[in-house]
């Protein structure tokens, strides 16, 4: 294929694949119908590889935040897109699985979603601002805002992440058994069955994140996973009791 010596985008002089001065990629306007069609696909897998390699990061605690420090960047979702995903990923599971919790529980499903969007959208960020600030305090001001902002994004992110799935596995639970009345006696309750365990995998995670991206000691390490925690749950918790509005 042959393309155009200059890029389309600003008019630069086209030395390369892509341009130097805006990053478009040589394209030819002129190209077949197939060719556009194989492109849009390339950019597509691009795309889920990137989604791919980063959720992979995640499961490791800190491995993200670290890559991120060390300046590998390109193979990776960035922190605020990554952010946006998760909340999405977590209000559409709310979305999608509340008319089984309904009727498991026994309730209608009349909540409005724009009100839980907003509660989440409004409960992450004040979390992850508050984690990012108290972090950034704990060490006096030695550290970047900036490490702490992106550490906080991408924990924030895979809470949120991990809270879709558990959702997820206990709709199924629920979808198994119908209703309440309909569930075994005999079988723990979801709190203690799923949530309770659940909890404290996400307390591990955090615990391992926070030791390999900050390099203390155990005891440093305890001290800040309790100081976000803290601040994590009060942020969260005066958003739903305050934060909330007339929607």
């Amino acid at each position: 294929m042959t393309t155009h010596p200059d890029c389309l985008n600003c008019g630069a002089p086209l030395g390369t694949e892509y341009c130097a001065a805006c990053g478009q990629k040589a394209v030819d306007p002129r190209a077949s119908t197939w060719h556009a069609v194989k492109e849009a696909v390339s950019d597509a897998t691009d795309l889920d590889g990137r989604a791919f390699r980063t959720t992979r990061a995640l499961v490791s605690p800190g491995r993200l935040t670290l890559e991120f420090l060390h300046g590998r960047r390109a193979p990776y979702l960035g922190p605020i897109k990554l952010f946006l995903l998760a909340g999405t990923a977590l209000t559409t599971t709310w979305i999608v699985t509340r008319g089984v919790e309904a009727h498991y529980y026994g309730y209608r499903a009349d909540a409005a979603p724009a009100a839980y969007i907003g509660m989440v959208v409004r409960g992450s960020l004040t979390a992850g601002i508050a984690i990012a600030i108290s972090s950034w305090a704990v060490d006096r001001g030695r550290r970047r805002m900036l490490d702490d902002a992106v550490f906080a994004l991408h924990l924030v992110a895979s809470l949120m992440l991990w809270t879709a799935a558990i959702v997820w596995i206990g709709t199924g639970w629920k979808a198994m058994w119908g209703t309440v009345a309909a569930t075994p006696r005999r079988i723990p309750g979801l709190p203690f069955l799923l949530f309770l365990p659940s909890a404290i995998v996400a307390l591990g995670y955090i615990a391992v994140a926070v030791h390999r991206v900050y390099a203390g000691r155990w005891w440093s390490t305890a001290f800040r996973v309790l100081l976000i925690g803290a601040v994590g749950v009060t942020a969260v918790y005066e958003v739903l009791t305050h934060g909330l509005g007339p929607g």
